[in-house]
């Protein structure tokens, strides 16, 4: 299954290479969320806001009433802060595919390996739990020749062979996002 997210930036950058781009920003909600990453940020953040709300207006048996509305509000704040990773990711996402510079880069190198011991908190569960695996390699720009490093935790980066096209989104001379060019 393709990574959402990387099929969506392909497509994108397809359609419109040069920035700046018009991006609905329905899209870019539709796409970070279809990612198994941002999903589940986003599905626990709901059932946090709707499980704190509950419990504020006393819908839920409780053996201290009192209680029951600073606790929900607390539950609330909660989900509310876990929406705020998803929301940060449809911001950044849609910043980047807006104005961000689009590169075509050649894989030099590719493998897959462990995942670093801090991760990301965007990509998919790849591996075991106790084995986490990572995608990494170099690419190079087809446009001036500059090698750099990338580190994927997402499936579709697993199939990545030397001589594979990638695109590589850019801010600020910084790697934003990767996506497989799709022919």
């Amino acid at each position: 299954m393709a990574y959402p997210l990387s099929l969506f930036v392909s497509r994108t950058l397809a359609n419109q290479p040069i920035a700046p781009r018009q991006i609905p920003i329905r899209l870019v909600v539709r796409a970070v969320l279809s990612g198994m990453d941002c999903a589940i940020y986003a599905i626990g953040s709901l059932a946090l806001i709707g499980f704190g709300l509950a419990v504020a207006a006393h819908a839920l048996p409780s053996s201290s009433s009192s209680s029951d509305v600073p606790g929900g509000l607390a539950i609330v704040g909660v989900g509310v802060l876990c929406a705020l990773l998803p929301s940060f990711r449809v911001w950044q996402v849609a910043r980047a595919l807006r104005e961000g510079d689009a590169h075509l880069a050649d894989v030099i190198e590719a493998g897959v390996g462990p995942a670093r011991i801090y991760g990301t908190p965007w990509g998919e569960s790849m591996g075991t739990r106790t084995r986490p695996i990572a995608a990494m390699g170099t690419y190079r720009l087809t446009d001036t020749g500059e090698s750099r490093r990338y580190y994927m935790q997402q499936w579709w980066a697993t199939t990545l062979q030397p001589g594979a096209r990638i695109w590589v989104l850019r801010r600020g001379g910084r790697d934003v996002l990767y996506a497989a060019v799709n022919n």
